[in-house]
């Protein structure tokens, strides 16, 4: 099934807002770089599945990646 950008940014929307309120914060210079390259291949592959060069399942592996890397 093809999910509509709209889908997308619901599903991602949805998900942040589920976040713990410490997500994101914290965390020494090796997590914060860890959550920052995360977010950056979770960018690109969102842009690749708009472009139809990437699947569903590999823009939602990337931010299962990122926010469990937010959460830590």
């Amino acid at each position: 099934m093809k999910h509509t950008s709209k889908d997308l940014k619901k599903i991602f929307l949805d998900r942040i807002e589920k976040l713990p309120s410490n997500a994101g914060k914290g965390g020494d210079r090796i997590i914060r770089k860890m959550r920052a390259r995360l977010h950056d291949d979770f960018d690109k592959i969102w842009v690749r599945y708009n472009n139809n060069k990437a699947t569903y399942n590999q823009w939602q592996q990337a931010l299962e990646k990122w926010l469990k890397a937010e959460c830590i």
